[in-house]
């Protein structure tokens, strides 16, 4: 009785710092929530990571607090739990997609940005399995359409499954890594087997449905039949070496290799003087996706709203496995933003053509944290990230950059470890 009663006192706590706008998760929750296991990768991790810089201009505990204080405003803002439709309940993580109706309570893609978040703040924050757990139950009740080992792109606010649609790439390959993050942080022995769970949504969704055997290049999602279309916010290269680690399939060592050569090829054709990358590819030869690809909106053949993820998931290649080509093109694309900026981190716009001319005059932490974080590839960058990083912590605008802002934050303190390791 004391147990139920704690977890509804806990619950109540949520609720009253989140608002009214849901309801309470009914008494299912039983079916997920489970004795709570050790955090054998306590936050925080607080990694030196070999050949990478941190700002320097505070100390290590001051960026764990800033994390800290940033997360509790990700958690009240944006995380919420399931109306009770959902069989069991759970998480989520509040959020319209693009392309949606306006009826829908959340994405593939933010469902993985959360569970990423609670694997790597576990310990030091309370309730963190708890959560994932949750996040994983809501991901389990709504499997795509398409591939049942991926998750439906969008949650229908009524949460009832006829509504489950085909899957989006980069929310499978988040949820699958952070089953891996999780397998290190609470093992694999408990209740749940994170690590089955992941190398089966690694083998049987991602590589099966989101990937292209024949151009090993990351498609949109299990949906695409397209061999060759492909988005720059995808190519997780960090997150392959973490499935090659995890499954020994050496299909992801040459999906790593694929992305370098993209990156190559478009920068010597279409950005040679910025390395920026479209949001959308397409073409065995590859080339920017026309204007309104996929019906999104005009920038979709500029760097956009999606590819603004792009020096955020290179950058995790180089922290977290040394590869040389990440640091390589990350220079490239760092020099080019800190001249466009002034070496202010404050002045980097939300959005760039191609060849470096700023889309919109205004700026969002999409494409600041990501620009910021790419700065740890190399001591001459220091300055820009120190700056960089007090920017970061003090914007908050929505769910969005804020929960770009915060992965970020994590990456760049040593908090986002790697799980290969």
């Amino acid at each position: 009785m004391r147990y139920l009663l704690l977890i509804a006192f806990i619950s109540f706590s949520l609720y009253s710092c989140e608002g009214n706008d849901h309801e309470k998760r009914p008494e299912q929750r039983k079916e997920f929530v489970h004795a709570p296991l050790e955090a054998l990768k306590p936050f925080p991790q607080a990694i030196a990571f070999n050949n990478c810089i941190k700002p320097n201009h505070i100390s290590q505990g001051q960026m764990n607090q800033d994390i800290i204080d940033y997360y509790y405003h990700w958690l009240r803002s944006y995380v919420r739990e399931s109306n009770g439709t959902t069989p069991g309940g759970g998480y989520y993580v509040k959020m319209l997609g693009t392309g949606g109706d306006g009826n829908e309570i959340t994405t593939s893609e933010a469902h993985g940005y959360g569970m990423i978040i609670f694997a790597l703040m576990a310990g030091r924050i309370a309730d963190a399995q708890k959560y994932f757990d949750g996040m994983l139950n809501m991901f389990d009740k709504h499997r795509s359409t398409g591939n049942p080992e991926c998750m439906s792109w969008l949650i229908h606010k009524t949460e009832e499954s006829r509504y489950d649609k085909g899957s989006a790439t980069d929310g499978d390959m988040d949820i699958a890594y952070a089953l891996l993050l999780a397998d290190k942080q609470w093992g694999s022995e408990g209740a749940i087997n994170y690590l089955e769970k992941a190398r089966t949504m690694i083998s049987k969704g991602v590589r099966q449905s989101d990937m292209s055997s024949i151009s090993k290049r990351s498609m949109l999602g299990d949906w695409d039949t397209n061999n060759y279309s492909s988005r720059s916010s995808d190519w997780m290269t960090a997150h392959f070496r973490s499935y090659h680690a995890a499954t020994s399939d050496e299909f992801w060592l040459a999906a790593a290799d694929e992305v370098y050569q993209l990156i190559d090829a478009l920068s010597t054709n279409y950005s040679s003087t910025t390395g920026l990358m479209p949001d959308f590819i397409v073409n065995k030869s590859p080339r920017p996706a026309t204007e309104y690809y996929l019906d999104e909106y005009k920038e979709t053949d500029e760097y956009s709203w999606n590819a603004c993820r792009y020096p955020w998931r290179i950058s995790t290649d180089y922290a977290h496995f040394g590869t040389a080509d990440a640091k390589r093109v990350m220079m490239k694309l760092q020099d080019f933003i800190i001249a466009s900026s002034d070496g202010e981190p404050s002045d980097i716009k939300a959005g760039y053509y191609l060849d470096g001319r700023p889309i919109n005059s205004y700026s969002s932490n999409a494409f600041t944290a990501p620009f910021v974080a790419a700065s740890i590839v190399d001591p001459k960058y220091q300055v820009f990230l120190n700056k960089g990083w007090d920017v970061i912590k003090a914007e908050k605008e929505s769910y969005y950059g804020d929960t770009i802002g915060l992965l970020n934050m994590l990456l760049i303190s040593g908090n986002w470890w790697n799980p290969a390791e």
